[in-house]
């Protein structure tokens, strides 16, 4: 055999091991290969009931395999799955026991059951299946693969279950959140499933919505600043008093009722908080797009006062137009308060002065009418000003005037000379 001298880092290598070289770093940088973390240092043990995301490498008669990052691979049992995930699927997955014979960890969708047999593949923190065999007055008895486990009454749901009888018989995916081998105890939670399932499912409508969507939705609460629309997967916005008709609404409950179905337009997202801020007046088209053309500038109206505040009265002259009546604009005389010039309900007729509908602001004036709506003289009083002579002029005197301190002049008085 031919012997080779060990390669010199200072020399070049052969022409047959340069070959070899070449073909074994194609496709392959070497700045990548320096910067890698060794799979086996990357690795780090999955938590049970932990969530990951997989991606689907290949399929087995009813199990699908999947790469979990690293050199972590895990089995997703597909019974019950559909539809079934394709190769290269990216999956949300919840994390189960590791088997310590073929090196894969149990997974399945998030936030659905993990397949157990015995107590050594339970951790807390995990889904399972919970098939509920009777109940008592503290809560729920369930088996788990065999195991048995107790729900607690307060676990079982978020809301409150008179008769714990109706849940029996019924198979519910429950976390772990006690376990004890050595006294065969096991807690499972139902509640704690279900939130989790709303948060992910608020989660992810949060990412999907966007300012101006229109929803539809059912009305869950009405309070006195406004009404909870629910406009899926338990998702709550609000709609604001001020948003729930183009029109002055004093009293949500006037306009709505709990379990209606509406439609709103999506006002204002916080991603921070979760908050959402809904509208159903913006559903319809809003009256101030016309408030020009129906009450243009200078044109007489008629309506009614709605309110008044200090700096003057709102009129209402049409749903959702309302034009405010500036103090200045009540009267010629001087006003002190408003309410001695207009009062709340009472009919009035203003002019128009300025019409906003970018603002949604009108302005107008009582006191210019006012002025046009002077009393006529009777026909009496132009006759007798027609028949009655008027007064004889006052004749001047050319005489000095007298008067002041004494007689004579002031000059004369002090001996003064002009």
């Amino acid at each position: 055999m031919k012997r080779v001298a060990p390669p010199s880092i200072r020399g070049a290598l052969e022409d047959d091991l340069e070959a070899d070289f070449a073909a074994a770093m194609e496709g392959i940088a070497v700045d990548e290969l320096l910067t890698k973390v060794p799979a086996d240092k990357a690795e780090a043990p999955l938590e049970p009931g932990s969530r990951i995301t997989g991606t689907v490498v290949s399929f087995g008669p009813d199990t699908a395999f999947v790469d979990l990052g690293g050199r972590r691979q895990g089995a997703l049992q597909l019974a019950g799955i559909d539809p079934v995930p394709e190769v290269g699927a990216v999956l949300e997955l919840s994390v189960g026991g590791r088997n310590e014979e073929d090196g894969l960890y149990d997974v399945a969708p998030a936030n659905r059951a993990v397949a157990v047999e015995d107590w050594s593949q339970l951790e807390a923190g995990m889904v399972v299946a919970a098939r509920v065999t009777g109940s008592n007055k503290g809560g729920l008895e369930c088996d788990v693969a065999g195991l048995r486990g107790f729900m607690p009454a307060s676990l079982v749901s978020t809301w409150r279950i008179e008769n714990l009888e109706e849940v029996v018989g019924q198979t519910l995916e429950s976390l772990v959140t006690e376990i004890n081998p050595a006294a065969r105890r096991l807690v499972l939670s139902r509640r704690a499933v279900i939130e989790r399932q709303a948060a992910d499912a608020r989660t992810k409508l949060l990412e999907s919505l966007a300012i101006g969507d229109t929803l539809e939705g059912i009305v869950r609460s009405v309070r006195d600043f406004g009404a909870f629309v629910d406009i899926g997967e338990g998702v709550d916005g609000l709609v604001h008093v001020s948003q729930l008709s183009w029109d002055r609404v004093a009293k949500p409950e006037d306009v709505l009722k709990q379990g209606d179905k509406v439609r709103v337009v999506v006002k204002k997202i916080d991603q921070q908080t979760g908050k959402i801020g809904l509208s159903i007046r913006d559903t319809a088209e809003s009256p101030w797009q016309t408030a020009a053309e129906r009450f243009p500038v200078g044109t007489t109206v008629r309506g009614a006062v709605t309110r008044i505040a200090q700096f003057g009265a709102f009129v209402r002259l049409a749903p959702g137009i309302e034009g405010l009546v500036h103090v200045s604009e009540l009267a010629h005389r001087h006003v002190r308060s408003v309410g001695d010039v207009v009062k709340e309900g009472e009919a009035v007729e203003c002019r128009v002065l300025a019409v906003d509908p970018d603002e949604q602001r009108m302005s107008l004036s009582i006191k210019a009418l006012a002025a046009l709506a002077q009393p006529a003289a009777s026909p009496a009083a132009e006759q007798q000003a027609v028949e009655e002579p008027p007064p004889p002029p006052v004749k001047r005197s050319n005489k000095p005037l007298k008067g002041g301190l004494g007689g004579g002049s002031a000059a004369d008085r002090f001996g003064l000379t002009w």
